[in-house]
């Protein structure tokens, strides 16, 4: 059964105030990443309106031209969900994203398909420019979501505390994304998000 199936009030009342929580903590102390963040920049984009470009200013990711680790991208087969392998792999080794335009998407959609390549669950946007659009996220919401799902939850949110819009992603995606990190099957349970749509995001 999904696990979104199985929750309660109370449960989403507890996620609320680890949230809170470690804003607060994120405001008054700075702390390495647990998890090193990659950025491999196709330059497809307004750099005025890119979201890696400002994670760098902060030394949260590294600009690479190769993949290191897990690799995002759209155009998997595989879904990253809560393994030993994915865990270890993005502990051990970090995660890259792709930083590019989703207009320009078919020039690169083969390019990083390998062993450690992997999609995002289903999701939506909390970005300006796609608000609310499934699938299409800015790297940082892409970097963060990885980190939550995969257990990474402080470093989520540090990065997304950067944005003033960083904290909607969140809220937006809170029932989906707690889901994701604890369900034991990830297709049953992006089945279960995106045919209950309306109840697991809820849009202001």
């Amino acid at each position: 059964m999904p696990v979104l199936e199985l929750w309660t009030i109370s449960n989403w009342r507890k996620i609320d105030c680890v949230f809170l929580s470690e804003k607060l903590n994120n405001t008054t102390k700075t702390r390495v990443l647990m998890v090193y963040l990659y950025v491999i920049k196709l330059d497809e984009d307004d750099p005025k309106k890119c979201t890696a470009i400002r994670l760098r200013r902060f030394n949260f990711v590294k600009f690479i031209r190769h993949p290191i680790g897990i690799i995002l991208t759209p155009f998997s087969d595989v879904v990253l969900k809560q393994t030993s392998y994915d865990y270890t792999i993005a502990q051990l080794k970090g995660i890259t994203a792709v930083d590019a335009s989703w207009n320009k998407s078919y020039s690169w959609r083969n390019q990083f398909l390998n062993k450690g390549s992997r999609r995002l669950p289903f999701l939506i946007a909390a970005n300006p420019i796609n608000f609310a659009k499934p699938g299409k996220l800015s790297t940082v919401e892409a970097l963060a979501a990885s980190l939550y799902i995969l257990g990474f939850t402080d470093d989520a949110i540090k990065i997304l505390l950067k944005f003033k819009w960083g904290e909607q992603f969140i809220k937006l995606n809170k029932r989906a994304l707690e889901a994701y990190r604890f369900t034991d099957d990830i297709l049953a349970e992006e089945s279960y998000v995106i045919n209950n749509y309306s109840e697991v995001f809820k849009i202001n």
